[in-house]
């Protein structure tokens, strides 16, 4: 796709839309669609050229431009050492040296501009790794910061988080009047860039925490440096390289809410996650998941009709992945089996994003004897399956605000869910008034097949109570979730930033949405200061 004209939004984002299906991507492809009157550019971060596949999404065609970076199609620099002069490399000191968001926000900036801002400068900058400062610097904060340790592992780590943030730094984004991440790390940090370069203001919306979610699987990481000898010390440099790991993509989303004029989440716990990882709460803001409420009010109707006929049916609506937990959720109907007669289940879902652990799903479906009990359906058109089952079943070990969730309660559908992101808020009521509208489902622990079959057992038993659950649910929806008012929430936030081109007045001694509906000053303090 070629450009036509700036864009008004550039979307930033990693590893999802439009070429992976799920909740980023699903809400991603409804903004631009629900939004036409705004034009987009995309700006697309992919493992490799090889993960890039076919789009799953027909672009809509208010998509003006995309463009593409490969982070890990990098070549390891093989020019000849040479050298900077001391002041040419000191940004890159200085920034390795320094401490607090705002200095390295700063030394960030000196860097981009130095370094990568022209193609020539990239070009140069592609053999920055091999210079001699580059040595006497490694060497140095070696010495200071893991000294007992392997020094050829030091050396090889530090290479693998620099070249992907060279990469991204190399990159070029779209030119647009708005930039909007859809998360921090890696996209926060190239929509980052382009806010400092083009004087453009930065959105970021996160839908789960990135910092978190990359913990827990840096945590597993078995990519990362491991020795085989399992004393004490080993187990200490473990543990340091991949803090090494946790630091670099910390310091990516501090900068991403260092730049950033709005940050934006999903429901109330994921902003102290964010204020731990150093957001400003002068710029936070709340803008939770919709889903089309119209669109599913048929479907209500007739799934009551097929409910007569049918024996009692769980659902499973999700990629089926590891982080999804559909093992747990497998082991859970293996004990709700035993217990509720002519059981079935739909897990329904992709199965091609993650195909080691869709066999592991299969062997162990056959294993407990529910091959005669669980379908796995693939893909499916959801307006067509949700009226096929009583309960839906959620089972992640991580999530932010679940779009299944809302679908189903859409539909009158109760659900049980493991107890992440905003799922308690969704079936228990964030406010008070929300509460009084009723439970619309049951949370369970995390991996507790257990719970989650209890619960799922005592809805098999009360169509009342399903009932009940179900009406609170479409209540709920309906008041807090309605698609139609939270698109208008967007339309207002792209309109203030691409109307107004010098920050608001002052919002102190009051709430930022009583100075300018849904936007806070074009750029923070900060950065402003470095574009000057």
């Amino acid at each position: 796709m070629t450009m036509r004209t700036q864009a008004d939004i550039c979307l930033v984002l990693e590893g999802t839309y439009p070429y992976v299906t799920g909740g980023v991507s699903s809400w991603t492809h409804q903004l631009i669609n629900s939004l036409s009157e705004f034009s987009f550019a995309l700006a697309v971060i992919l493992p490799t050229r090889k993960d890039k596949g076919e789009p799953r999404y027909p672009l809509p065609p208010n998509i003006v431009e995309m463009r593409e970076l490969f982070l890990l199609d990098y070549e390891m620099p093989v020019e000849k050492p040479g050298s900077y002069s001391s002041r040419e490399f000191q940004p890159i000191a200085d920034y390795h040296h320094s401490a607090g968001t705002k200095n390295k926000t700063r030394h960030m900036a000196e860097i981009y501009q130095r370094f990568f801002s022209s193609p020539r400068a990239c070009r140069k900058s592609r053999a920055m790794l091999n210079t001699r400062n580059a040595w006497e610097l490694l060497t140095e904060l070696y010495r200071d910061r893991a000294g007992d340790d392997s020094f050829l592992d030091y050396f090889w780590s530090t290479r693998f988080i620099h070249m992907p943030l060279f990469q991204v730094m190399a990159g070029e984004l779209p030119r647009a009047r708005v930039y909007h991440t859809l998360s921090t790390g890696y996209a926060g940090f190239w929509a980052s860039l382009g806010a400092m370069r083009h004087h453009s203001p930065l959105l970021l919306t996160e839908h789960g925490i990135y910092t978190r979610e990359r913990r827990i699987e840096i945590s597993r990481a078995d990519w990362i440096y491991q020795n085989r000898e399992f004393d004490a010390h080993v187990r200490e440099s473990q543990s340091r390289f991949k803090d090494m790991w946790n630091t670099m993509f910390s310091m990516l989303s501090r900068i991403t809410y260092e730049t950033a004029a709005r940050i934006i989440t999903l429901y109330s716990g994921n902003q102290e996650y964010q204020i731990a990882d150093g957001a400003d709460p002068e710029k936070m803001q709340i803008i939770p998941n919709g889903v089309d409420v119209e669109h599913y009010k048929p479907l209500y109707r007739q799934r009551l009709e097929q409910e007569k006929d049918r024996p009692f049916t769980i659902g499973f609506m999700g990629r089926v992945v590891s982080i999804k937990d559909v093992k747990t959720f497998i082991r859970m109907c293996r004990i709700v089996a035993d217990a509720v007669p002519e059981l079935r289940v739909l897990l329904m879902g992709p199965t091609d994003e993650e195909p080691e652990y869709y066999q592991e799903c299969l062997t162990l479906t056959r294993t407990l004897g529910l091959d005669g009990v669980i379908q796995f359906t693939g893909k499916v058109a959801v307006h067509e399956y949700y009226p096929k089952i009583d309960v839906l079943v959620l089972t992640s070990i991580s999530e932010a605000q679940p779009l299944v969730v809302m679908e189903a309660n859409c539909l009158g559908i109760p659900c049980v869910t493991t107890d992440v992101g905003a799922c308690r808020e969704q079936l228990y009521g964030r406010t008070q008034s929300d509460k009084l509208l009723g439970q619309s489902g049951i949370v369970a622990g995390v991996t507790q097949a257990g719970e989650l079959a209890e619960a799922v057992i005592t809805l098999s038993r009360s169509a009342t109570l399903r009932r009940r659950m179900g009406l609170a649910g479409m209540r709920r929806v309906e008041k807090y979730y309605n698609k139609s008012n939270l698109d208008e929430r967007y339309r207002r936030l792209y309109a203030y930033y691409l109307e107004n081109q010098q920050a608001p007045p002052s919002s102190q001694g009051k709430h930022i949405e009583d100075v300018v509906p849904d936007g806070p000053p074009l750029l923070s303090a900060t950065v402003s200061r470095l574009l000057r």
